[in-house]
């Protein structure tokens, strides 16, 4: 049992130290904006993972509905050594009293960067550590999302939603290695630029009063590229789901 659960413990240090995560769900809000001059305030705390949590971000969105259809949305996130934007017009149309569909179509833009980062662990009778690593770059992301939902449901104003993201992920990242006096490893460099789809869907529950709800969100993503066993991706890869968690506030 002791040797399992070393091999465990081992196996998580390894696949955290060499993370390389280009992508991860975004925490945006789904504001479900149902009237003109319907103000949302949305920030909120978030972890991604692939296997293990290894990406962490404080998220903020601000949506606006500008008249009785033309709703806008402003999103950005970062996580000390990631960053994430985006802007987009959106469209709404409340189902009745209590749900609405909204359609938006943006553009985001975001990096990630490691630099100096040593994939070591310890266990019972030594240490062992490894070469150093860094990466660095930035993507774009032109998108288009559907959100459906119900809001302010019972007393407790519950808000139900699901939104659905489709987008072209279009990466340029760089890879290096370095040995243990700093020299960079010669043939260990790798570049990752190739175009993905992108599919995210998003599940939203919030819960409060009319003016301020806390609110948990659960995202997934998938990339064509970065998922596909022919990939040339090397030693990158994306989160599958973020999940985050905060309060939403409506003026």
């Amino acid at each position: 049992m002791r040797r399992l659960f070393y091999g465990l413990v081992l196996a998580a240090a390894a696949l955290t130290g060499t993370s390389c995560s280009i992508y991860h769900p975004q925490a945006v809000d789904i504001p479900l904006i149902n009237h003109a001059e319907d103000v949302r305030v949305d920030a909120s705390a978030g972890i991604s993972a692939w296997v293990l949590p290894d990406v962490f971000t404080f998220n903020t969105t601000v949506s606006y509905g500008f008249n009785d259809w033309l709703a806008g949305q402003a999103h950005i996130n970062f996580g000390g050594d990631n960053i994430y934007a985006q802007l987009a017009p959106g469209y709404y149309y409340p189902l009745g009293e209590h749900s609405v569909v909204e359609t938006y179509v943006g553009f985001g833009m975001g990096g990630a960067w490691r630099d100096n980062v040593s994939s070591s662990y310890a266990n019972e009778n030594d240490t062992a550590t490894f070469s150093e690593y860094g990466y660095s770059g930035h993507f774009m992301l032109p998108f288009a999302q559907a959100n459906i939902g119900w809001h302010d449901l019972t007393a407790a104003h519950i808000d139900l939603a699901f939104g659905l993201k489709l987008g072209a992920y279009l990466p340029d990242f760089d890879y290096r290695r370095y040995d243990e006096n700093g020299a960079l490893i010669a043939g260990s460099e790798h570049s990752y630029s190739t175009a993905n789809f992108l599919v995210e869907p998003q599940f939203l529950f919030r819960v409060g009063s009319s003016h301020m709800k806390f609110n948990v969100k659960v995202g997934f993503a998938w990339l064509s590229d970065l998922y596909s066993a022919g990939s040339d991706s090397g030693p990158f890869t994306a989160d599958l789901f973020t999940i985050s968690s905060g309060f939403t506030f409506a003026f």
